[in-house]
């Protein structure tokens, strides 16, 4: 057997080779990541994702979240470390390794741009589901200007042609050049007729907020906030949504109000039912329970079979993220960066 030639992928390679991927190769992806999260509702699951672990460092202010995960054929760690009171925020830093089953090195890769890309890969899956049973997606919102809500941003221009007009709702205090600046992340490069526009906003009554998330067909937040986004008055009876909850990860953090996933024509879909009972705020403060909760693995099954029918309603979508994203998303980089010949390669690594 060859020893490995181990791949080095930074920050800069990965993001030119995830920006400049065409619409068939991220819904490839995209059925790669789904196709794992069905493994996962298997009776005997092939794959094995111990809980994350946090290393608090209160001396230097530090919080690092390890992930671990392993298939048959690969083992992948994440290691993410983030900034905690009273250190001044900044955006994480993080690493993916990627071994074979034996467990000799094959790639370590940035993780920065993975984290945000599978979160919204994952997120945007089941409105494809919903789009390929005969629902129109014309009109979008998105809460927030971070690196999620700019891939969630990105796919939408790419995955859904019928869009007509995408909204990004930025926090109150950005300024034009920001917003601008935001818009021209995701706009740029991407051959799209939908119309893109923004603002910003504080929370409570807007009439022009209210009248963006009543025309929508899907909402997506990706915001760490601690307080519901706006007030959920403005989801109306009268249309049918996917709502996407991406951003809070904590229990204390939510970004729709609890009651409305208490609603009863809701269906609340999550990526894993035991994780987000414990970690996401908006189902552990609506005091929802297992038997309320899909796991997404279900409803791609269903939605692939012919028994979609029951989440063409409102649909609420709760992500805390999970380690075999990671390195499913991960697999598929380094597969493209071999085809495209780029990174460092480490020869000799292993004896």
């Amino acid at each position: 057997m060859s020893t490995p030639t181990p791949l080095i992928l930074t920050h800069t390679t990965i993001t030119s080779l995830l920006t400049s991927l065409p619409a068939p190769a991220i819904r490839s992806i995209i059925a790669s990541l789904t196709a794992s999260l069905q493994t996962l509702t298997q009776p005997t699951p092939i794959i094995t994702q111990p809980p994350r672990q946090t290393l608090q460092d209160n001396i230097a202010n530090y919080t690092t979240l390890i992930m671990p995960c392993s298939t048959p054929n690969l083992t992948s760690i994440k290691s993410v470390t983030l900034p905690t009171p009273p250190a001044p925020p900044s955006p994480p830093n993080g690493v993916i390794t990627l071994q074979d089953a034996a467990g000799r090195l094959l790639a370590v890769l940035n993780a920065e741009e993975i984290t945000a890309f599978r979160t919204a890969c994952v997120s945007i899956a089941l409105l494809l589901g919903r789009i390929r049973y005969g629902l129109a997606v014309k009109k979008a919102v998105v809460f927030s200007t971070g690196k999620q809500a700019e891939w969630i941003s990105r796919l939408l221009l790419k995955l859904c042609p019928t869009l007509g007009r995408l909204s990004i709702i930025g926090r109150e205090g950005n300024s034009p050049e920001k917003m601008e600046a935001f818009v021209g992340k995701f706009r740029g490069g991407v051959e799209s007729g939908t119309r893109v526009g923004w603002k910003t906003y504080g929370g409570g009554i807007d009439q022009d907020v209210q009248d963006e998330l009543h025309e929508a067909d899907a909402i997506f937040c990706c915001t760490p906030s601690r307080v519901e986004l706006f007030p959920v008055e403005f989801l109306t009876d009268e249309k049918e949504r996917y709502i996407s909850l991406i951003g809070s990860y904590k229990p204390h953090m939510k970004e729709l109000s609890p009651g409305y996933l208490r609603r009863e024509s809701v269906t609340v879909v999550v990526d894993s039912v035991e994780a987000c009972l414990v970690e996401a705020g908006e189902v552990i403060q609506a005091g929802l329970k297992a038997e309320d909760l899909m796991d997404i693995g279900s409803v791609v099954s269903d939605l692939e079979n012919g028994l979609g029918e029951k989440y063409l309603g409102d649909v609420v979508f709760k992500c805390v993220g999970l380690a075999i994203m990671d390195l499913i998303a991960a697999e598929e980089i380094v597969k493209i960066a071999k085809e495209q010949k780029v990174g460092i390669e480490i020869p000799g690594f292993s004896a």
